[in-house]
C-alpha cells in the first residue's frame, strides 16, 4: 500500500468495540434495531408536543372540505344514534326491561362506542397513511398511532357536549322517562371518556401493527366493530337480552366494553339499575391500563419492522 502523503495525519482504525462504545458516548445508535423498552418509553414521552400538535392540526382539518365542516364531528353520532333510538327505542322496544329512559340509554351507548370504533380505525390506518413521514424521519413508530388517537380523542370533547343536549332532549320523547335531571355527576364524564380513550389506544396499538403488515385487515375490522356494538349493548339492556339465568351473561357483562358502556351511563346517574360504584370505576381503570400496556408492548415488539417493504 503506498505512502500517506506528506502532512496527511491518518486516524488510527477503531476496532468494533471502540466504535460501538464512541457511539455509544455519543449519543448514536444503530439503525433499524428495535431500542430497549425503557428508551422507547422515553423517546415516546419526550415527542409529547409533537403528539398533540400533529393531532390537533389533523382535527382542525377534518371534514374541512365540505359545507358543514366540523359540525360532521358531531352530526355522524348524533345521526347514529337516531337511527338506533328509531329502531331499538321505538320499534323493538321490548329488549330493554327495568330501562328507565331507553333512549337516553341508546344515545349515551352509541356515543361511547363511536369513540372506541374511531379510534380502533384511526390505529389500523396509521402506519399505511404515514409511510412517508416514517421513512423521512428516526422517531419511535407509536407516535403515528398515539397521534392518531389523540385526533379522535380531540374531536370527542364536542361530542361528549352533544350527548349532553341529546339526553336531555329524550326526555320530550314520547314514553321515555321524563327530562333527565342534571347531576354533579356529569362532571365525571371528560375522566370517563379519558379512561375510554386510554383503553382504545392499547387497541389502535395493536390493530396498528396488524395493518402495517397486513392492510387488508381494515376491510374485516368494520365488520367486527359492527359485531361488537350489539354485543357491549351500546343498543340494548345485556341483562335484557341474556336473562338472569344464561351460562354467558357474566361474560357480556363483565367485558369491558359493557363496562365503560355502564361507567358513561352511571355518570348521567339516570337509570336506578346502573349507579355509579368505586368497583365499577376500578374495573374500567384496570381495563384501560392492563390492555394500553399490551397493545403498547405488541407494537413495540415490531418497531424495527415498520416503513419497510
Amino acid at each position: 500500500m503506498a505512502d500517506p502523503k506528506p502532512g496527511l495525519v491518518v486516524s488510527p482504525r477503531l476496532s468494533s468495540e471502540a466504535a460501538a462504545e464512541l457511539a455509544q458516548q455519543s449519543g448514536l445508535r444503530e439503525m433499524g434495531v428495535r431500542p430497549p423498552l425503557g428508551h422507547y418509553i422515553q423517546g415516546v414521552w419526550g415527542r409529547r408536543s409533537f403528539i398533540w400538535n400533529l393531532s390537533s392540526s389533523r382535527a382542525y382539518v377534518r371534514n374541512q372540505g365540505s359545507y358543514l365542516g366540523q359540525a360532521w364531528a358531531v352530526l355522524r353520532p348524533a345521526l347514529d344514534a337516531s337511527v338506533m333510538i328509531i329502531i331499538f327505542g321505538f320499534i323493538f322496544h321490548g329488549s330493554a326491561p327495568g330501562i328507565h329512559n331507553r333512549a337516553a340509554f341508546i344515545v349515551i351507548g352509541s356515543f361511547a362506542y363511536t369513540l372506541f370504533q374511531q379510534i380502533v380505525m384511526a390505529g389500523i390506518g396509521s402506519i399505511p397513511s404515514d409511510l412517508q413521514l416514517i421513512r423521512s424521519h428516526q422517531f419511535p413508530r407509536a407516535v403515528v398511532p398515539l397521534a392518531a388517537v389523540m385526533t379522535e380523542s380531540v374531536l370527542f370533547g364536542p361530542v361528549i357536549i352533544a350527548m349532553v343536549v341529546l339526553v336531555l332532549l329524550t326526555g320530550f320523547l314520547p314514553h321515555m322517562g321524563g327530562v333527565v335531571i342534571p347531576q354533579w355527576s356529569w362532571l365525571l364524564l371528560p375522566f370517563a371518556g379519558a379512561l375510554l380513550a386510554i383503553f382504545s389506544a392499547g387497541g389502535a396499538l395493536f390493530f396498528a401493527r396488524v395493518g402495517a403488515r397486513t392492510p387488508d385487515i381494515a376491510n374485516v375490522v368494520p365488520f367486527l366493530l359492527s359485531l361488537g356494538r350489539y354485543a357491549s349493548g351500546a343498543t340494548f339492556s345485556i341483562v335484557g337480552l341474556t336473562g338472569s339465568h344464561s351460562w354467558f351473561r357474566p361474560l357480556l357483562e363483565y367485558q369491558p366494553l359493557q363496562v365503560f358502556l355502564e361507567l358513561f351511563r352511571s355518570c348521567f346517574a339516570n337509570e336506578p339499575n346502573i349507579p355509579m360504584t368505586g368497583a365499577l370505576w376500578a374495573q374500567a381503570a384496570a381495563w384501560a391500563v392492563g390492555i394500553f400496556a399490551i397493545g403498547f408492548l405488541f407494537f413495540w415488539g415490531a418497531e424495527e419492522t415498520y416503513g419497510r417493504d
